[in-house]
């Protein structure tokens, strides 16, 4: 019989209770805190239930709308297997797991061999699994951070000295008092960050996400037991930073925030921070996922982490997507794990075009949703069709098709980037001319040639 799991908003008053559920995990990642759960649960809806004793943490994705649940393995989690496939079939969802150690991946794996199939395929070849380094959260040694000893940390060390050479400041905890400064800070922050990418003029905090999480949580920071610093310059906030606890081993940098106006304010709240968690005992510190942004990442790994721990994903795969995946490698050649991560972490139903033939999908094509200097823009993607259905049309076809569709949703233009030089000729028959527009897929999931200096796209103006 199938059974629909009675999942209830996270609140504030779940703390203890779900407190008490997370501390039968053991992967130390950030969002196996109460803290990261509640900041962020006006975002993602997030919700939870106790299956089979396990906690279970429902996340409403918001780039599709679809649900992801995350299980904090503490048993038989194969149990909540079961439950969660009872569940997403009954309310007709796909089965998707988010934010999944490699253990309970493996774990899974077995469980479908023996218990999930559906009329043309069995076990893990109906899913998509990921492993994408973007979400892996970094790891680091509280005495290495503190001490900033030996040569991999002298950058950070003639930092750290620049900033105390140059500036009379102080270190205290984080208390409400402070709240209302490091909020403007916040604000600040993210006004630079705007301003960087050329955006300034569209600015307006309130509209962070981040800048409510972190309201959401300063709210309740005495509820949530949060420990943080402010750091002082001339008396005014320069800095500050936020966590909680994971276990007795590891604690979780939430936040960390800085007026980058100051010389080595970065090095300087991160040394002091752990500083503070060295005298508490703490030997590791989780300072989150860099989220595929090449400057979080180049920053992160500055500071030489220990390990990265993986945040897997898991989603369940039709036959047509299945069979889509299958015509992509066939014809591109490209890797399971690449084209999994793409149905894991990009693929969204309503952008996939495709042309059956004998039964089965033989040619297919994928929109990309972009902005661009021409304003909303449709990415043509994954164009392909079986070398034994070529000649007849079908690759004309489904690019017809998402053309109709781009123009249908109002998008300003279209863009690929061909594959081979050999095909612009087939594109300009459609419009598409050789503009030479540099795409930029540095951050998050990489679109292109897998060279940046090759990706130069094709543009056809659709207004």
């Amino acid at each position: 019989m199938m059974l629909e799991i009675a999942f209830r908003p996270l609140q504030l008053s779940d703390k203890q209770a779900v407190d008490t559920l997370l501390r039968g995990s053991t992967a130390p990642m950030c969002d196996h805190t109460f803290t990261n759960l509640y900041a962020w649960q006006q975002l993602y809806h997030t919700s939870w239930a106790e299956v089979c004793g396990q906690l279970v943490v429902r996340f409403t994705l918001p780039e599709s709308g679809e649900n992801g649940y995350m299980i904090c393995d503490g048993g038989c989690v194969e149990r909540v297997f079961d439950s969660l496939k009872s569940h997403t079939q009954s309310v007709g969802e796909r089965l998707r797991l988010v934010c999944a150690d490699a253990a309970t991946v493996e774990r899974f794996k077995a469980w479908a061999a023996e218990s999930y199939s559906d009329e043309e395929a069995r076990g893990e070849e109906c899913f998509a699994f990921c492993n994408n380094p973007d979400y892996r959260d970094y790891i680091y040694s509280v005495e290495e951070l503190a001490t900033l000893a030996g040569s991999k940390f002298k950058p950070k060390r003639n930092h750290v000295n620049r900033f105390e050479s140059l500036y009379k400041w102080s270190v205290v905890p984080l208390t409400e008092e402070d709240f209302k400064a490091c909020l403007q800070l916040e604000c600040r922050w993210q006004r630079r960050k705007a301003d960087d990418a050329g955006e300034v003029g569209d600015f307006d905090c309130r509209e962070s996400d981040e800048q409510q999480a972190i309201r959401r949580t300063l709210d309740a920071y005495k509820e949530l037991g949060i420990e943080g610093l402010v750091l002082l310059v001339d008396g005014n906030v320069a800095a500050f930073t936020y966590g909680s606890k994971i276990n007795d081993e590891i604690f979780c940098t939430h936040t960390e925030k800085a007026d980058s106006a100051y010389e080595g304010v970065f090095p300087m709240i991160n040394r002091l921070f752990a500083r503070y968690l060295l005298e508490r005992g703490y030997r590791y510190v989780n300072r989150e996922e860099d989220m595929g942004l090449a400057g979080l990442r180049r920053a992160k790994q500055s500071y030489n982490p220990v390990r990265q721990q993986e945040r897997m994903g898991v989603v369940s795969l039709t036959q047509r997507e299945r069979e889509c995946r299958d015509l992509w490698q066939r014809t591109f050649g490209d890797s399971r794990e690449f084209v999994d991560m793409f149905f894991t972490d990009v693929y969204r139903s309503e952008n996939l075009f495709c042309r059956k033939e004998q039964g089965r999908v033989v040619s297919m094509a994928y929109v990309v949703e972009l902005q661009t200097d021409y304003g909303p823009t449709g990415y043509l993607y994954a164009v392909a069709t079986d070398a034994d259905f070529r000649m007849r049309g079908l690759s004309s076809s489904v690019v017809e098709e998402a053309l109709a569709e781009m123009r249908r949703r109002g998008y300003c233009a279209a863009m690929l980037i061909p594959s081979q030089s050999s095909l612009k000729h087939f594109y300009a028959r459609f419009g598409f001319v050789d503009a030479d527009y540099a795409l930029d897929f540095s951050d998050g999931f990489d679109f292109g040639t897998g060279n940046p200096a090759f990706d130069r796209a094709m543009v056809l103006e659709l207004k």
